[in-house]
Order: C-alpha cells, then sequence, then structure tokens
C-alpha cells in the first residue's frame, strides 16, 4: 500500500444522487462558496474542512459516471483531479455498488490516494444488500467506511481517514495485448499523471 501525505485539498466525487452534497455540508459546517469552474457554466462548490488540526480545501465536484468525460459535467470533474495534489473522497450508492466500483478502479489507475464512503448504507440493509466492508478494503487497498449522511452515521470517521489515505493496490490486467498497445501508445505520450 502507498501511502499519501495528509492532504492540502481533497475532492469530493461520485455518481450523480449519491448524497455528495450532504457530506459536503457536514464536513465543512455547510459553509461554501459556489462558483462557475472557469472557462464553463458548471458550478462546484468549496468549503473547508479540518484534518488533523489543518484547514483543507474540500471541492464538490459534479456528479460524474467515469473519468472520461461524456459531459462538460463530467469534464469538470476531471480537470479537478488533474489539478494535483488531491486527496479523493469518493461517495457511492452502496444500493449500487458495482456502478461506483467502475470509478473506483479509475482512480486506482489515475494513482490518487482515496477513501471510499459507502452512502445510504442503511438503504443497502433494508434491501437486503450485505456489504463485507472489510473485506471490499482489503481488496481495494484503501479505506472504506459506510455512512448514513442524512443522519449523520459514519461521517465524522472520514477526516480521520483522510488524513492517511492511500492510493488503491487494485489493478485490472486487460489481456496481453491491449497491456502492450497501451505501452507503445504510452511511449509516445508527453510525461503526465494525476497523481500529485
Amino acid at each position: 500500500m502507498v501511502e499519501s501525505a495528509a492532504p492540502s485539498r481533497v475532492a469530493l466525487i461520485g455518481n450523480p444522487n449519491v448524497g455528495k452534497s450532504v457530506i459536503f455540508g457536514l464536513l465543512t459546517g455547510r459553509y461554501a462558496a459556489v462558483s462557475n469552474y472557469p472557462g464553463t457554466t458548471v458550478e462546484v462548490a468549496q468549503g473547508f474542512m479540518t484534518i488533523d488540526g489543518r484547514q483543507v480545501s474540500l471541492v464538490d465536484t459534479p456528479g460524474a459516471n467515469g473519468l472520461l468525460p461524456q459531459s462538460e459535467d463530467e469534464r469538470v470533474t476531471r480537470d479537478l483531479l488533474l489539478e494535483s495534489p488531491v486527496t479523493v473522497l469518493q461517495v457511492a450508492d452502496a444500493k449500487n455498488l458495482p456502478r461506483a466500483l467502475a470509478m473506483t478502479a479509475q482512480i486506482a489507475e489515475a494513482g490518487l490516494p482515496s477513501v471510499l464512503c459507502l452512502n445510504m448504507s442503511d438503504e443497502a440493509g433494508s434491501l437486503g444488500i450485505d456489504i463485507d466492508v472489510e473485506a471490499l478494503s482489503t481488496c481495494l487497498g484503501i479505506d472504506v467506511v459506510p455512512t448514513v449522511a442524512t443522519q449523520r452515521t459514519g461521517v465524522w470517521r472520514l477526516p480521520e481517514l483522510l488524513a492517511s489515505a492511500r492510493v488503491s493496490t487494485l489493478r485490472i490486467d486487460y489481456g496481453p495485448e491491449i497491456e502492450q498497445a497501451a505501452l507503445r501508445i504510452e511511449a509516445l505520450l508527453p510525461p503526465a499523471s494525476m497523481a500529485p
């Protein structure tokens, strides 16, 4: 596991309608400066949270389905992650974990330190969805925490976990043909990284 230093900036990301704004409000005390992202009409909220006794910028990104942009909102989210250093707090709908894990894999491939927040875990439980949080955390190599933001359950753990966020150990093997082609293309690209 690769550990990062305590973050100076945290990006709150996730699919649409997963409770990011509620968590943003709880972590920042509901203080937020809302503005358009430069060059766009997309609004982002920025506030401050306390991590290890320090004020850290928290940016609430637009809801996105992935880090490969299909819309202006998703491009803004991707661009915010390109601005380093950044630690990611990914908020997922615990009822729809497979959808969220696609983005988790992209965050891992980008080499960004992250924490995965399984929000609406009470609703998942009422539907009979039982997530083994410890096993998921071990598989991903990052901290995973169940929350119910509307009841403030579990949210208090997030600053502590963000202080020691790690880059996921998850690696996806796309098969020899794709992996070799990606290496050939990578050699032609200028140096760049989403990692801090």
